[in-house]
């Protein structure tokens, strides 16, 4: 009579899913007349021990893996080893519960501001269709959307930014399950590249049209893209957001120079790009006035000649300038291209605060002068002045003579 009965593996369930909750029984029955023996039970995969004997004849595994799948079989013996028989094998097989996760992305080519779809690509076994799977989302080793139960991850607005190594992970909701997907670059493309400020001319001189334009390109297959362009100096709007990449300054003048920026942008604002600052200097035409009088001291009667003197920029030596002059905020000699305004015989009435203007024959620019008081002094006024530097004069001379004198003596 046999002690106990050849022992067959069963397993539960019948069909296992990656996942599952696995048992593995190793079944054998026991003679009646020898309903208390104590019987070992021990477990093996592909000929490789998973269990050493135990007393229990169920092996578990919680969950299964694609690994436990193998050849199983089970060896029953006495506790004193007297008596010992193995199982037939049996081949359990562990399925997937959804199949490999794939990256994919919804256009072949994105470009800045495009909305991007990127799909975590997965497929559920027909035994388990049911079963919630939640899905994540990496770019570079880093996530960018958390676990949820959509398998689409998607960027409205998408910006260089955005490029990088994309991976999705797949896992069942109780995470007894999860699956990484391969790694796939996605490219964002510049919708137009960064832009540059360009000036002209390249030197600009106060009067000058100056040109200064935000050049940048589009992508060859968004040609039709509508940008708008706004320009700064100083970090202060010049001009506001408009279709055209070009500021003008009809004019000039020295305070236009500063650092120049400007940024583009699509219609929508999706999209927008600073250029890096450039720094544009207005060159003086000409050197700010300064008034001259000759003689430097005027007595009734002198000619006198005041000068508005100025300095043209060595680029602009040719350039006609008109000149005025004034006197105590009266025009003396309107604008003419003489820069003398001369008083044949001056008289007292002519002492005044002398200020001169300089500017370019189209008015374009313009610079007044500092103002000098130019006193016409009477003949005897002269006469006491001179006698007064007579006195002063000697006694500076006498003092010097004294002074050498004494000191050759000593």
């Amino acid at each position: 009579m046999q002690l106990f009965s050849p022992p067959e593996i069963k397993v539960t369930p019948s069909r296992v899913i990656r996942g599952d909750k696995m048992t593995v029984r190793c079944d054998t029955r026991l003679d009646p007349l020898r309903g208390g023996t104590e019987l070992h039970f021990a477990f093996y995969r592909d000929g490789r021990t998973v269990r050493g004997y135990d007393v229990s004849d169920t092996y578990r595994v919680r969950p299964a893996q694609l690994e436990d799948s193998g050849n199983y079989t089970c060896e029953v013996r006495t506790a004193s080893n007297t008596v010992k028989k193995m199982s037939d094998g049996l081949y359990i097989q562990i399925y997937e519960l959804f199949s490999p996760p794939k990256i994919k992305v919804t256009q072949s080519r994105v470009i800045e501001g495009d909305e991007m779809t990127v799909r975590c690509d997965t497929r559920l076994g027909s035994l388990r269709g049911g079963t919630e799977l939640h899905f994540a989302f990496y770019r570079d080793g880093q996530t960018v959307w958390g676990y949820n139960v959509s398998d689409t991850y998607r960027v409205p607005s998408s910006q260089l930014g955005d490029s990088g190594n994309y991976t999705c992970e797949v896992r069942m909701a109780s995470q007894t399950v999860r699956r990484m997907s391969d790694g796939i670059y996605i490219q964002i493309y510049e919708l137009f590249s960064s832009p540059k400020i360009k000036v002209t001319p390249s030197r600009v001189i106060e009067g000058d049209e100056m040109t200064v334009r935000c050049d940048t390109r589009l992508d060859p297959l968004r040609g039709g893209t509508e940008l708008y362009f706004a320009f700064y100096r100083d970090g202060r709007t010049v001009r506001g957001s408009n279709v055209s990449d070009t500021y003008r300054v009809p004019s000039s003048q020295l305070e236009d120079s500063g650092s120049y920026t400007c940024e583009v942008g699509t219609a929508s604002g999706t999209v927008r790009k600073m250029s890096d600052e450039i720094y544009i200097q207005i060159y003086e035409l000409f050197s700010p006035p300064e008034i001259k009088v000759t003689p430097s001291s005027v007595i009734e009667g002198d000619e006198m000649t005041v000068r508005c003197d100025t300095k043209r920029h060595p680029h602009r030596g040719g350039t006609k300038l008109h000149f005025a002059f004034y006197r105590d905020g009266r025009t003396v000699r309107g604008s003419n291209v003489s820069d003398t305004y001369r008083v044949p015989s001056s008289q007292l009435e002519d002492s005044g605060k002398y200020t001169c203007k300089v500017r370019t024959r189209s008015d374009t620019v313009r610079k007044m002068s500092d103002g000098l008081y130019i006193q016409i002094m009477q003949i005897h006024d002269y006469t006491v002045q001179n006698i007064i530097r007579l006195v002063i004069s000697g006694f500076v001379l006498s003092a010097a003579v004294c002074f050498t004198y004494f000191h050759n003596k000593w």
